[in-house]
């Protein structure tokens, strides 16, 4: 019997896996600020690293929200 996964359609395991990454990444991004800057903890993070810890989550689930209508509207 096939698996689940070999059914599934390459577009969807693509989305699929980018919109995991990038949730994964902001609560990474999420419990490693909220570590960091508790009380008596100073932490300065440089304005770039800052921008990218907020913007390549966001992008992430973007990208695989792209590519699951993309793929959705490429196969009807």
């Amino acid at each position: 019997m096939p698996t689940p996964q070999a059914k599934t359609k390459p577009y969807l395991r693509l989305a699929w896996t980018l919109i995991i990454v990038g949730m994964g990444l902001f609560g990474f991004e999420r419990f490693g600020l909220a570590e960091f800057t508790g009380p008596g903890k100073l932490l300065h993070l440089d304005g770039t690293l800052l921008s990218i810890l907020v913007v390549a989550p966001l992008a992430l689930v973007l990208a695989g929200i792209v590519v699951f209508m993309y793929g959705r509207m490429r196969r009807l």
